[in-house]
């Protein structure tokens, strides 16, 4: 699915639930990603696992293509950002090292802070970010 012009070029909000684990200096966040939804994920300033249970996913990270299929496991770097059109439900983890147990504390010390103030704004956004990976 490397030919993007399939893909749609609006987004409407979606409900993705996330669940939280904590251990001793380890946060893990799990999101759920139902099918044909767009994902813009959020540009982590820190190095960090990922962990895709279910489903699978086409990825782009800075202008490169790859079909992920669960099970798999991979690190991300520090500054990235992925793009994801969910081709099947889809249950993705990111594992985090960190002592701290506020999750917007931790936020705060891994995401960095965009401003987005409306659908709008995304939709904008997922623009930007389609023209980058074509």
């Amino acid at each position: 699915m490397e030919d993007t012009k399939n893909l749609p070029t609006e987004i409407q909000q979606v409900d993705m639930p996330v669940t939280s684990m904590f251990s001793d200096g380890v946060y893990i966040r799990t999101i759920f990603m139902p099918k044909g939804t767009i994902v813009i994920g959020k540009k982590h300033k820190t190095r960090h696992f990922n962990i895709v249970l279910t489903g699978n996913a086409e990825v782009w990270v800075n202008g490169e293509h790859k079909h992920i299929q669960a099970p798999y496991i991979f690190e991300s770097l520090e500054n990235v950002r992925k793009v994801l059109y969910i081709n099947e439900d889809m249950y993705w983890s990111t594992v985090h090292a960190t002592e701290l147990k506020d999750e917007d504390e931790i936020e705060k010390m891994i995401i960095e802070e965009e401003t987005i103030t409306s659908i709008e704004d995304i939709n904008n956004k997922l623009k930007l970010y389609l023209e980058e990976i074509k």
